[in-house]
């Protein structure tokens, strides 16, 4: 097994491990809301078994678990969400601190789970990331031509993201002989605020690594914590309405 491979397996048990961490801390954060909030009347007397009940369930309007229910989404959409969102504005300020050593990779080798006529095609439906994507980038002619840059970084993308989409490398024409852009005040916000997410893969030769390494349990934390506010908010709302 190569390094690369054994990066990506190790990545994927730490984030399964924080998965179930965070969800843990999540539930009992409800349930600790649920005992909060009903009265010791309602918890003798209700023919629900208090001990047994989950936040999944259908509640008849009026039932004090219901209402228990409604506060468990406003934890999730509010209280929970603001403190990721918090958490991730000081990730992106950290950022700020590490500074671009222009080894150009970002503008050598940039990816994209869409081809070229997919991106125009998003960009003319109004996706934003899409059009400013296109005005910067054009597409290698094969995978060959980035490889033979970037052979070990190429064989890391390759290998991380094998069971999803095809991936597709772009290049920047601005870029000089001297690996400086020739167009760098008038740059796009895509240029500006790379990398802007600590878990995207990095090239090596990348300066923000150190960043991306420092960030990057706290951000599989958040990713986790954003992938289980998502699937609760969803299915406790379907309850709720």
């Amino acid at each position: 097994m190569n390094t690369l491979q054994n990066e990506i397996i190790s990545t994927a048990k730490i984030y399964r491990e924080l998965f179930s961490n965070a969800q843990k801390a999540i539930d009992t954060r409800i349930n600790n809301l649920k005992r909060a909030s009903l009265c010791n009347h309602c918890k003798k007397n209700c023919d629900i078994d208090f001990n047994k009940i989950n936040v999944f369930q259908k509640f008849p309007d009026g039932c004090r678990y219901k209402f228990w229910q409604e506060a468990a989404l406003d934890l999730l959409e509010n209280k929970i969400s603001k403190d990721i969102y918090e958490k991730i504005q000081l990730i992106e300020k950290r950022r700020q601190c590490f500074t671009c050593v222009r080894c150009a990779s970002c503008c050598r080798l940039a990816s994209s789970e869409y081809s070229y006529e997919e991106l125009k095609e998003r960009a003319k439906n109004g996706d934003k990331f899409s059009k400013e994507f296109i005005s910067v980038f054009v597409p290698y002619k094969s995978i060959e031509e980035p490889r033979k840059l970037y052979p070990d970084y190429i064989n890391l993308l390759e290998e991380k993201f094998k069971d999803q989409a095809q991936l597709h490398f772009y290049y920047c024409p601005k870029l000089g002989k001297d690996g400086l852009c020739t167009d760098y005040e008038n740059r796009p916000g895509i240029c500006r605020d790379f990398p802007n997410n600590p878990l995207v893969a990095l090239p090596e030769k990348c300066s923000y690594n150190e960043w991306k390494e420092e960030v990057n349990i706290t951000a599989l934390t958040l990713y986790a914590l954003i992938d289980i506010i998502g699937f609760y908010k969803e299915k406790i709302k379907k309850l709720c309405n």
